[in-house]
């Protein structure tokens, strides 16, 4: 499948910088699942950016701005082509090694209840797909998709006990669930084309669980199902701050007001 993505985030500042940092993990890379066939990125200081291979293995962009406008935007636009591995990533090129997934950071660590549920639904018996594919079953059960209830800062114990969540609390309950039985996990940044396409006001977002035998495998559970031909994946890190597309700081300026849109189209291939 081709997949035309376009990520536009829109900053409004009232008040002008004397300088911003952008770190932008908007690079994915090739891999058998994907192939980038085009990737352009477009905003301020961008032709000076460094570029460098983060702790995790994405690409990163660090982009410097002096005195940037009032206004600005981050710009992605791409092409990608993509095939269906039934969530299959394998071993990825520059991929660390995969036990540092078993640390938990503050939105990942389990509860008791979420480790309950990874001993009730996982077990210690069996594969780890059949294992997972239970727990991602039985996540879906006891959580429901609901926008609105939860923010950036929600962590996985928190987004459990409301029961509700969107798909960032979906993958950190999926993720501390995992390690809290010693398998390890990561959070995956991406783009997710949906029926008829269209746009959102986020990037999507799911879990890798490492296998030995297989390597790194995707379960969305938020959609309970593994990663398909409709999925690109784009970095990924220990939780969703870590893997964020864009952060940044800046100097000398007051709160941001700030837009994100997201265009996913599959597109006919000549």
């Amino acid at each position: 499948m081709r997949i035309r993505i376009q990520h536009e985030t829109h900053y409004a500042h009232p008040f002008a910088a004397s300088y911003a940092i952008q770190h932008l993990l908007v690079t994915p890379v090739s891999a058998p699942f994907q192939t980038v066939v085009e990737w352009s990125i477009e905003t301020p200081g961008f032709a000076g950016a460094a570029q460098f291979l983060d702790g995790f293995g994405n690409v990163a962009h660090l982009v410097n701005q002096t005195r940037p406008e009032e206004n600005f935007a981050v710009r992605v636009n791409g092409l990608v082509d993509t095939v269906d591995g039934d969530g299959i990533v394998g071993r990825l090129t520059n991929d660390p090694v995969p036990w540092i997934y078993l640390r938990p950071s503050e939105l990942t660590r389990a509860s008791g209840a979420i480790i309950a549920l990874a001993r009730n639904a996982a077990g210690s018996q069996g594969s780890i797909i059949s294992r997972m594919h239970a727990l991602m079953g039985a996540l879906g059960e006891v959580m429901a998709f609901e926008t609105s209830h939860t923010d950036s800062d929600t962590s996985a114990a928190q987004a459990f006990e409301l029961g509700h969540g969107v798909c960032q609390d979906f993958t950190h309950v999926m993720i501390a669930a995992a390690r809290a039985i010693d398998i390890p996990a990561r959070y995956v940044t991406g783009y997710l084309l949906m029926e008829e396409g269209g746009t959102t006001d986020a990037n999507h977002a799911w879990a890798e669980i490492w296998d030995n035998e297989i390597g790194w495998i995707g379960f969305d559970a938020a959609n309970r199902i593994c990663p398909t031909d409709k999925y690109v994946r784009l970095a990924s890190g220990f939780d969703a701050p870590s893997a964020a597309p864009i952060r940044g700081i800046r100097r000398g300026a007051g709160p941001d007001e700030l837009t994100v849109s997201v265009g996913v189209h599959a597109e006919s291939v000549q």
